[in-house]
């Protein structure tokens, strides 16, 4: 969260009065060069204590936006672009003045440390890229994986298209449209989208290729167009491929493109029926549903 001149904020560490305390020493610390770390305890039992509720403890670490500051982002958003698994780890030294220390991690092989202890701790967690905290000798360490949120290709300009694009734009994520029919393909309809014209009915050979980290849906109006999409997406799957369908559609689309040669392992990837099971019933709840998955999925979530 960035605290500005005003008390305004871009970001946000989760709201109510934690959030204002952590703001108001953020001010007050602006005319200053130093960093400090705040204790909130969350253990409280007394609705009327200012003690929070939640339970557990949390550490706020409040440190001025320095020029070095600043260059390290752009570099950190320098090489996000190329999409490569990456790192940043946090360290702390919380002795009489708090000592931050940040580093990019590209690699697990750039991760090498005098205490091998620490060496392998810090290699595992790169390895499966979740964000952990924890404490070592006496001193704080974060490691976070920042990345670009994926783009969704929707294949398919019909209600549930839309409900979804729309959905996906307010969730920050960058949204490629497809479909034949001019008066679905509107600025109205899809006021932040990309918007490709696609021929239907299409032939697989035809279906652009997708880039490995991208997510695509599939939501067209017949399930001869669904068929061709999938063979021509399933010959280089991107990480993600939810498919719009009945239970009883996939199990004979599936069956269908296994005997034409589609690989089982790619089959396997399609989430179909997509979406989590939430009972859904209209539009904007099954868009729900489908967004929800997505989110669970490039957030690393059990599934």
């Amino acid at each position: 969260m960035l605290v500005l001149g005003n008390g305004s904020i871009l970001g946000t560490i989760g709201g109510g009065s934690m959030e204002l305390k952590v703001i108001k020493a953020a001010k007050d610390l602006m005319e200053r060069s130093d960093s400090r770390l705040f204790n909130f305890d969350m253990t409280g039992h007394d609705v009327n204590d200012d003690i929070g509720l939640c339970g557990g403890t949390l550490k706020v670490l409040v440190e001025p936006f320095t020029r070095s500051m600043q260059q390290f982002y752009q570099d950190l958003l320098g090489q996000m672009s190329d999409n490569r698994k990456l790192m940043v780890k946090l360290s702390l030294d919380t002795g009489q003045t708090v000592r931050v220390e940040r580093e990019l991690i590209p690699s697990r092989q750039t991760i090498v440390d005098n205490d091998v202890d620490l060496q392998d701790k810090l290699q595992g967690i790169f390895e499966n890229q979740k964000t952990s905290a924890f404490k070592y000798k006496n001193q704080h360490y974060l490691l976070w994986q920042p990345f670009t949120p994926p783009v969704i290709h929707i294949f398919g300009a019909g209600h549930v298209g839309q409900s979804v694009a729309n959905l996906a734009h307010f969730n920050d994520l960058q949204v490629t449209i497809y479909d034949d029919r001019e008066k679905l393909m509107t600025s109205a309809r899809f006021p932040h989208a990309q918007r490709v014209s696609l021929e239907f009915p299409i032939n697989w050979k035809d279906v652009p290729k997708i880039p490995e980290q991208d997510f695509v849906l599939i939501a067209s109006r017949e399930h001869k167009h669904d068929h061709e999409l999938l063979m021509g997406i399933l010959k280089h799957p991107p990480v993600y491929v939810g498919l719009v369908s009945s239970a009883r559609k996939w199990r004979i689309l599936s069956q269908s493109l296994l005997g034409e040669g589609t690989p089982g392992e790619a089959i396997a990837r399609v989430h179909a029926p997509v979406g989590l099971n939430i009972q859904a019933q209209t539009v904007p709840e099954i868009a729900i549903s489908i967004m929800s998955e997505i989110v669970g999925f490039y957030r690393g979530a059990d599934l």
